[in-house]
């Protein structure tokens, strides 16, 4: 029966408002449907989230809005509402706050809102062979329109034309005169995918190793909603297993989805999936614009089977009878969203809709975080299969790990940044024809600038962090990671007067100019936020070094994740200490994983590698772990001494976090809130610890606390977590105007 009245959630506030409107022309509207109507005489697409036999009573007698126009019917289907509230259940946060931010951004807001909804065409170019292989045709062709030609015939799928005049460097001239020879033509694909041929793969699967075999095996033959972790060594082929596992759903009808921690990893399994699915692949992360991530929700909810690659937010898109979800790297931190609410995390929002859809969940790494691994060694609802791939492909060896003990280097004398062994090692890189990757925790020029009078620091004003130095050519100027808050070089101290300042550490640009200084010849690119900004940034600088335009690669911590680099030999470490001494509990498992991981990226190729750390601390337990390469016995040793402390994971956590402009205001809020929850609190068996100044007390001039609830862990891990917490709204009431709440159920950093 057809409902008079809708309940339509339309993108407006911080959560989203529910509206009542009416349905005078009886359209045959549903729970879930797309539809189009007015607020405030603008057009806006809506959800509808109820139907009603009689208005709300505040709203009876008054004149109600119709519903202009169904925009798309079933756009949520009940299966993806429920993973919706279950993900709002566990983050402890409202369904339409995760509705919000689970939808790609604009779907329901009135720019998009039409009555047909159709995104713009995606233009695509092909080459077209000559008629009767006429090579006439081809005759007088410029540098450039053979460059072209070559470039389209290499391509595995057509080429998009905003690429081709992008990232490849064509100019729509060299297209349009070609296409006029009859030599290549324009057409529109469908948005959300590669326009390109259908059918059968464009790449043959590879060989499989008998531990991928067993591996693809156990995946055939798993139970519906059943998890795995594939632990393989780095180079052991844990992506072939994902693509052959992939494919073979996609001959049943099913869909695979294909998860990456970061932007950066997206281009190199962007193109292996392309190679072998073609137009099957679709990509969804927040390097697309609005509209292109809004044309491949669209495309996903067309029912048809597909292969999705994206970032955490793509294990929201609603694919139709997913069968596989893979989550590779997946130990990596940016799984996990901290900031706006809900802070969920995609390798426990894949589990659940693993769970509700029946698809087996596949996660990859070579270093699994401490909760997979003890998911391994436990029975229950939430049991995970451990397949292990021990070998790289080929039977390469791993590369031996040497340490550079810097304090011998300082008792010699040398106080330079680069050790000797390094400086040596790096010599003849270019005769040789290898390369290497050097791993830098800070990026920019200098970490800080200090009075060598009084030893003051540089402060961003807005934040209680240290400004980092930048240098472009002769200009240099400070620069807040925090906050971006840009300033002028300083040569005077704020605090006492002096002129003796001196810039402190050293980023990814210092030193890749040192580098340059120490090794002439030696060609150098960097791989940081900073060089890799804008649409593509990534794939540009990968496809620049993996070509041979440099001899090393000096990057940050993106450096270390999931890259294929053949020609790399050599992976170093430059000042491992600011990595081992953070005061975090998962510290230690966080800078082996980085290290391990770095450490994989050498030797990948025909050549063997090899990895030198620079380090003050050699016999650090963590060091020692990283030089002997067995991982699990860190494991081992890390869950005994969190066992012995009552540690997550054999407890539960929860961070409230406090912002706003006043720091005494937001301080009084914070314990304002202390005391609400202390009696639930303790009645629970939990703790509450705090509220206390976050560890960055001050950002973008908003003071920030945090309160932290510490308990018991939950004695059935498949139920929605039990924190001893009211409901949001609550929450919220006690906050005075200006201060925010964040609530981290199972936080990462603390």
């Amino acid at each position: 029966m057809l409902s008079p009245w809708l309940q339509i959630w339309l993108e407006a506030g911080r959560e989203g408002q529910v509206f009542t409107y009416a349905n005078p022309l009886d359209l045959p509207v549903g729970i879930g449907d797309l539809v189009q109507v007015r607020l405030q005489g603008r057009l806006h697409s809506g959800l509808v989230v109820d139907g009603l036999r009689q208005p709300p009573e505040e709203l009876r007698g008054r004149r109600l809005l119709p519903v202009e126009a169904i925009l798309q019917s079933a756009a949520v289907d009940g299966t993806w509402q429920s993973l919706i509230t279950a993900v709002a259940g566990h983050c402890h946060t409202s369904v339409f706050k995760t509705l919000k931010s689970a939808l790609p951004p604009g779907w329901l807001g009135q720019r998009r809102a039409s009555r047909t909804g159709a995104p713009r065409p995606i233009w695509v170019v092909e080459p077209v062979r000559p008629v009767g292989g006429d090579e006439r045709l081809t005759e007088r062709l410029t540098e450039r329109q053979r460059a072209l030609l070559s470039h389209l015939e290499s391509a595995a799928a057509p080429v998009p034309l905003r690429e081709l005049c992008g990232r490849a460097g064509f100019s729509r001239s060299v297209v349009q005169a070609l296409e006029g020879r009859g030599l290549l033509r324009r057409r529109a694909a469908r948005p959300g995918g590669e326009g390109g041929c259908s059918g059968e793969p464009l790449e043959a699967p590879q060989p499989l190793t008998p531990a991928q075999a067993q591996a693809i095996q156990a995946l055939e033959t798993a139970g519906p909603g059943q998890s795995f972790l594939l632990w393989g060594v780095t180079g052991a082929g844990k992506t072939e297993v994902y693509l052959q596992a992939a494919a073979r759903h996609l001959a049943a009808g099913r869909s695979s989805l294909l998860l990456t921690p970061e932007i950066g990893l997206i281009p190199q399994l962007l193109d292996r999936c392309r190679r072998r699915f073609g137009a099957a692949v679709v990509e969804y992360h927040s390097g697309l614009s609005e509209g292109e991530r809004v044309a491949a929700w669209r495309r996903c909810l067309e029912g048809e089977p597909l292969v999705a690659v994206g970032t955490r937010s793509a294990v929201f898109l609603p694919l139709g009878q997913p069968g596989l979800i893979v989550l590779d790297e997946e130990h990596d931190t940016s799984y996990k969203q901290e900031s706006p609410m809900p802070c969920y995390h995609a390798r426990e929002v894949a589990r659940l809709r693993a769970e509700q859809t029946g698809a087996v969940l596949l996660l990859g790494s070579a270093t699994p975080a401490l909760e997979t691994w003890l998911a391994c060694h436990t029975t229950g609802p939430r049991q995970t299969t451990l397949l292990r791939l021990r070998e790289r492909i080929g039977g390469r060896p791993l590369p031996p790990v040497r340490l550079v003990d810097m304090r011998q280097e300082l008792a010699a004398g040398h106080r330079r940044l680069l050790s000797r062994p390094l400086m040596t090692r790096l010599q003849g890189l270019q005769e040789r024809g290898e390369q290497a990757v050097v791993l830098v925790p800070r990026r920019g020029y200098r970490t800080f600038l200090s009075c060598r009078s009084c030893g003051e620091a540089v402060l961003c004003p807005h934040c209680d962090v240290a400004l980092t130095v930048h240098r472009s050519g002769s200009q240099e100027w400070l620069r807040c990671h925090w906050c971006d808050h840009r300033a002028e070089m300083q040569t005077r101290c704020g605090h006492c007067g002096s002129t003796a300042f001196k810039p402190f550490g050293a980023g990814t640009q210092r030193v890749m100019e040192q580098l340059g200084e120490e090794l002439e010849g030696l060609r150098v690119l960097r791989f940081d936020r900073d060089t890799t900004r804008g649409r593509d940034g990534h794939r540009r600088l990968l496809e620049r070094f993996a070509a041979g335009d440099a001899d090393v690669l000096v990057g940050t911590q993106m450096l270390a994740k999931g890259m294929d680099l053949p020609r790399v030999t050599l992976a170093a470490v430059l000042a491992a200490d600011g990595l081992l001494h953070r005061p975090d509990l998962r510290a230690s498992e966080q800078c082996l994983q980085l290290l391990l991981q770095l450490a994989g990226r050498a030797g990948r190729g025909e050549r063997p590698g090899e990895v030198l750390v620079q380090t003050y601390s050699p016999d650090h337990p963590v060091i020692r772990h990283l030089v002997d390469g067995r991982y699990d016995r860190f494991l081992a040793s890390e869950l005994e001494l969190r066992r012995h402390g009552g540690l997550v994971p054999f407890s539960r956590a929860c961070l409230l976090r406090f912002s706003g402009p006043q720091a005494s205001r937001t301080a009084t809020a914070a314990a304002a809130v202390a005391e609400l929850l202390r009696p639930a609190v303790e009645a629970a068996g939990w703790w509450l610890i705090g509220p206390a100044p976050a560890p960055v007390a001050r950002v973008a001039g908003r003071s920030r606390w945090q309160l932290l609830l510490h308990g018991p862990a939950e004695p059935d891990p498949s139920q929605s977590p039990c924190l001893p917490l009211p409901p949001e709204t609550i929450l919220r009431q006690t906050l005075p105007s200006g201060v925010g709440l964040a609530i981290d159920p199972d936080p990462i950093n603390l």
